[in-house]
């Protein structure tokens, strides 16, 4: 068993409206010895169940911060850490037990060669559950020394982090992603992420082609998703669009220019 906030390591999380996420959140950091939530400006009670988790002994710093973006906004939060070790969680993500004993080790042995840490993420799929234990998991960097990554603000979207040394992966335990959404909530935030990906992107006829099956056949049968049956073949359709979405908007946006120029 992983102490409670024995752990030398700041949690950043940001959020807004996640009152139905945001306590399992807080309970699968409660290894952290430094909560640090900034939210956005929540309605919807997030901010009361973030306040009765720092009541009930949860070391808490709750903050506000207008949205600045996902990788500025990001930057903030680890900004305020004051621990030697930084761990980046998303409101609808929960670290499971094993995933704690893992980080608590690996921080306690320190290895002095490497600067931060991917972790495995398991995404849920509505109708089927967390995905099957054998998909291949996305690698999220997640873990990092405290002065040695920053968030790469070319990004803006899905973040990304600028490491100064060698990175390691964690192959204990898992991040776990639960965000229920129908198909309808689903196309519009993969619409939506796509503009903003799109947004100085170079444009390719070819890759328009190529990158939307590529990207289907990545995930459902290379990273296994049809173990997961339908709601696995929905999830990898799903990346395909995204990825149809981003190149379509960055070319058509490359026809608006040649013509303007």
């Amino acid at each position: 068993m992983t102490p409670r906030f024995g752990s030398p390591v700041t949690a950043a999380i940001i959020c807004k409206n996640e009152a139905d996420l945001i306590g399992a959140c807080l309970e699968g950091v409660d290894f952290c010895s430094e909560i640090v939530v900034v939210d956005s400006g929540s309605t919807d009670g997030t901010q009361e169940i973030v306040e009765r988790y720092k009541a009930d002994g949860f070391p808490i710093r709750l903050l506000h911060q207008d949205w600045l973006g996902y990788g500025p906004q990001k930057q903030f939060a680890l900004d305020q850490a004051k621990r030697p070790w930084l761990l980046v969680v998303d409101a609808d993500e929960q670290v499971d037990d094993e995933l704690k004993q893992a980080i608590a080790a690996t921080v306690a042995a320190d290895d002095p060669l490497v600067s931060a840490w991917y972790i495995r993420r398991c995404d849920w799929l509505a109708g089927y559950g967390f995905a099957h234990r054998w998909v291949a998991h996305n690698r999220m960097l997640r873990l990092m020394r405290a002065g040695k990554s920053r968030v790469d603000q070319d990004r803006t979207v899905h973040e990304s982090f600028l490491v100064d040394g060698a990175t390691a992966t964690i192959r204990r335990g898992l991040l776990l992603h639960r965000r229920e959404m129908s198909i309808e909530d689903d196309l519009a935030r993969a619409d939506r992420y796509s503009t903003e990906k799109a947004v100085g992107r170079e444009a390719s006829g070819l890759r328009m082609v190529l990158s939307p099956p590529f990207t289907f056949i990545k995930f459902y049968l290379l990273k296994r998703y049809f173990l997961c049956g339908g709601p696995g073949f929905i999830y990898a359709m799903m990346m395909m669009v995204y990825t149809f979405l981003t190149e379509a908007k960055a070319y058509r946006a490359s026809l608006g220019a040649d013509r303007n120029g």
